[in-house]
């Protein structure tokens, strides 16, 4: 009887340790997996800033572009912001 309980408490250990080994594999395959999803994500975002700066540079090259065009420099073409720069008095002279 003694012997059944010795070797079944020596059973239990080795099960136990070998599932405690497998879930910390696992727990390791896992991490590992997530840091590559993390640093292609990390890639993703830094090829979205720079084609989203390109972009703006070559928005403002075509709004230039359009500017300088006769037909369409009224629209497109820079304003002052305040009234003493475009000319006008604020105040009226009688």
């Amino acid at each position: 009887m003694e012997t059944t309980l010795v070797f079944a408490q020596i059973v239990f250990y080795f099960t136990v340790s070998a599932t405690i080994i497998t879930i910390g594999i696992l727990c390791l395959v896992i991490g590992r997996y997530l840091v590559r999803i993390a640093r292609s994500i990390e890639a993703l975002s830094e090829n979205l800033y720079h084609a989203s700066s390109e972009t703006g540079e070559r928005m403002r090259n075509i709004l230039e572009t359009l500017s300088d065009l006769p037909m369409l420099s009224y629209v497109f073409k820079k304003r002052p912001a305040d009234r003493e720069q475009k000319g006008r008095k604020t105040s009226y002279k009688k």
